[in-house]
């Protein structure tokens, strides 16, 4: 349409133009002398109006032509201008379209912002409504943004990846860690195997996994709870006896083989399993020199089965450091009482004569044994008459007031006589005297008398038992029957 009006507007100009131009004058030539001019003919009044008439019709024709060359332009001009604007609206909605697309991290690319800066040039060159219609911005942002979109899963891929490693090496760390103790273990041959072969196996799978919840549910403690269970039954069974002593946290029991694997199967934490030191139980003998109240009023008997106990010095509080032993000797002191012995002998014999006569005769001996003085002592007489009458008697006797100590030095150095007699009398005396005092329910060794106690302990209560010395107490254990 826009044509037509334009070609409309050509034809309009040439017909003014060709309406409004004079005549063609002549070529000017060269003019001849002048001659004289002919009279003037004086033309006539038809011609001139119809000259006249020509020329107001020219003139109404030319400013006709004028008013619609004014209205055509005016006409074209609006019509550019509508044209101008539609295309600079279409260009500024095609600009906002792609900016609402182009944004954020995808124009931080390098291809996103080259194919902004492409379309945007596009938009900015068109010509036309049409030609900014023709410019596919969704099309384009598609191509873009899937090739953003796979670079960002790839991205995020390697990072899940990187992640994925690090936590199985991480992983793989933990395990190594946990098996070390272990291993470090006097383990016997094939249990050092299967532990080897376990640790490999978590690893491997730990190595597969793909995917960090795959990792982090690999657990190796039921296996390390396991392992360490096979190397305690293996350390109670390669011990020599019946018995083992167990300690944990400083404290020691003896267990038989059987209770003791009982105990530490029972175990479920093998944290707490690798606290347990199992150790061989060897007997010692130690002398404790203990008052009566100590040790069960010194009544216990060698062979004993007994348990020792100690008291804190700074709480007050008793704990047991020994839970088996065995007495030995118990051991009365020298000076726990006065032994009197008493010995007298004596014989006579008489007969008559005619003669009389008479004689007597006496001895007396001492010795020193210790800070104690032992004496003896002996008279005999002889009688006769000149009638022949003739008696003869002899005594003797023994007499001994010593402590017990001083007599048994003086029975030790040999100088003591009746040292077999006293020997036999002093044998027993502690059991004697001890059985006394239950029989009759009476108290005749004081409390603070000390005896001295040899008792056979396993080696591993030893240290304990000597740290705590000037406060055990002994209790003897009661076995059911």
């Amino acid at each position: 349409m826009a044509e037509d009006i334009e070609a409309k507007i050509r034809r309009l100009r040439e017909l003014g133009k060709a309406s409004a131009e004079p005549e063609t004058p002549p070529t000017p030539v060269s003019k001849p002398p002048s001659k004289p001019k002919p009279p003037r003919r004086i033309r006539r009044l038809s011609s001139i109006r119809e000259r006249e008439k020509k020329k107001r019709i020219l003139i109404g024709a030319s400013i006709v032509i004028i008013v619609i060359l004014v209205i055509s332009f005016a006409a074209y001009s609006w019509y550019s201008g509508q044209k101008e604007r539609e295309l600079k609206d279409a260009k500024q909605k095609k600009l906002a379209e792609l900016n609402s697309y182009f944004k954020g991290d995808l124009l931080k690319t390098s291809y996103g912002q080259a194919k902004y800066n492409e379309l945007k040039a596009q938009i900015e060159a068109a010509n036309s409504v049409e030609e900014v219609k023709a410019i596919d911005i969704k099309s384009a942002y598609l191509q873009v943004y899937q090739k953003y979109r796979a670079e960002l899963e790839e991205k995020q891929r390697q990072e899940e990846l990187k992640r994925l490693n690090q936590a199985k090496e991480e992983k793989k760390m933990e395990i190594k860690l946990l098996f070390e103790p272990l291993l470090a273990q006097p383990l016997p041959q094939q249990i050092r195997d299967h532990a080897l072969q376990v640790e490999n196996e978590l690893l491997a799978q730990v190595e597969n996994a793909s995917s960090i919840t795959v990792v982090n549910s690999t657990d190796p403690t039921p296996y390390l709870l396991q392992l360490w269970r096979e190397y305690y039954t293996y350390r109670v069974d390669s011990i020599q006896g019946d018995y083992v002593v167990l300690e944990f946290n400083g404290q020691k029991k003896i267990y038989t083989k059987e209770q003791a694997k009982a105990m530490l199967s029972g175990i479920q934490d093998y944290t707490v399993l690798m606290g347990y030191n199992v150790k061989e139980v060897q007997f010692v003998k130690m002398a404790l020199l203990l008052t009566r109240d100590k040790v069960v009023g010194g009544f216990i008997e060698p062979g004993s089965k007994i348990m020792i106990f100690a008291q804190n010095s700074t709480t007050k509080q008793y704990f047991q450091i020994a839970d088996l032993g065995y007495v030995d000797t118990v051991l009365l002191p020298a000076d726990a009482g006065i032994i009197n012995l008493n010995e007298q002998q004596g014989s006579s014999s008489s007969s008559s004569s005619t003669s009389n006569s008479q004689s007597s005769s006496s001895s007396q001996s001492s010795a020193n044994a210790g800070d104690t003085t032992v004496s003896t002592g002996g008279s005999s007489s002889t009688s006769s008459s000149s009638s022949q009458s003739y008696s003869d008697s002899s005594s003797a006797s023994y007499y001994y007031s010593v402590n017990l100590g001083e007599i048994m030095k003086a029975i030790s150095s040999g100088k003591i006589q009746g040292s077999e007699e006293a020997i036999e009398q002093l044998e027993n005396y502690g059991d004697n005297l001890l059985a006394l005092e239950k029989r009759l329910q009476l108290q005749n060794v004081p409390n603070n008398v000390p005896f001295l106690v040899i008792v056979e302990v396993p080696s591993v209560y030893a240290p304990d038992v000597l740290t705590h010395i000037n406060t055990v107490y002994i209790g003897e254990v009661i076995e059911e029957s």
